[in-house]
């Protein structure tokens, strides 16, 4: 027996499911015409075509001008109008071993640096006419190069007394002083480097470049967290510009008055470079 209702027939089945197809392919259809620019309207922009959209190379090229220009305004390094030093004239005339001169504003350092080829203690007692002289001379050891092109170049002078050419650099251990001096000139033949400082403290006497290693770039990265922690409370420190292994550091070195054993530094990274 047949037993009437109980659900669609087989042929409605059929029916609908050929209506539901029929629907998705002309969605499908329509779909691709609206991406492709078929309808409202043709191709459209060239974005909506698929197309790339030439850029417009002279408003970029304005653009990185303003950018350029706004950068250097603001990067300005006040090198010294009114300073010059004859090197070659001073190693011809007064000592073979002078090869820069360093500048610090409004110190009173203002000398030529020599390295002497073998005894990295001789400016300690000579002048930089080679003459004796308890007052010394302004100086790098022989571990630096001469291109202050090291990771970190330290140069040495004495404060024994009001003569000797770091006497002043205490001067850093104000901050005010600290903050309103930031730059360090050194004079090459050829160019002028200027620096800026970054910390000024009181630290042991070891030798920098020797027992630090820091002519090796891995040493370097463990030297630079170091002075972090040498610093301590009475020391100075400008954290916006500290160096990274990227950078090369000049470091003033000088004894602290009545400790033997301790050295007083002022540490600046290079910043820029002006040809003579």
């Amino acid at each position: 027996m047949r037993r009437r209702g109980g659900g669609l027939s087989t042929g409605m089945l059929v029916l609908l499911v050929v209506i539901a197809a029929l629907l998705c392919i002309i969605m499908g259809v329509l779909m691709y015409m609206d991406n492709h620019g078929m309808i409202g309207g043709g191709a459209g922009t060239t974005e909506e075509s698929g197309q790339e959209q030439e850029p417009d190379t002279e408003a970029v090229q304005e653009t990185d001008a303003d950018t350029s220009e706004q950068v250097a305004d603001e990067v300005k390094i006040p090198f010294p109008d009114n300073k010059d030093a004859d090197i070659e004239g001073l190693i011809r005339d007064e000592n073979p071993d002078i090869y820069a001169w360093l500048y610090v504003p409004e110190t009173g350092i203002d000398a030529p640096v020599l390295q002497h080829p073998e005894d990295v203690f001789y400016y300690t007692t000579h002048n930089a006419k080679g003459e004796k002289d308890p007052n010394g001379a302004v100086f790098t050891q022989f571990f630096n190069t001469k291109s202050f092109d090291d990771n970190v170049t330290v140069i040495y002078g004495s404060n024994n007394t009001s003569e000797g050419p770091f006497y002043n650099l205490s001067l850093f251990s104000d901050p005010e002083f600290f903050n309103t001096h930031p730059y360090i000139y050194i004079y090459t033949d050829n160019e002028v480097l200027a620096y800026e400082t970054f910390a000024a403290y009181e630290s042991d006497d070891k030798l920098i470049v020797m027992f630090y290693g820091t002519d090796v770039d891995d040493q370097f990265y463990v030297y630079l967290d170091l002075i972090k922690e040498n610093i301590g409370m009475n020391g100075n420190l400008k954290e916006d510009i500290y160096p990274t292994v990227s950078d090369t550091v000049l470091t003033l070195s000088t004894r602290v008055k009545g400790k033997d054993d301790r050295r007083y530094l002022v540490q600046a990274k290079l910043i820029g470079r002006k040809p003579r």
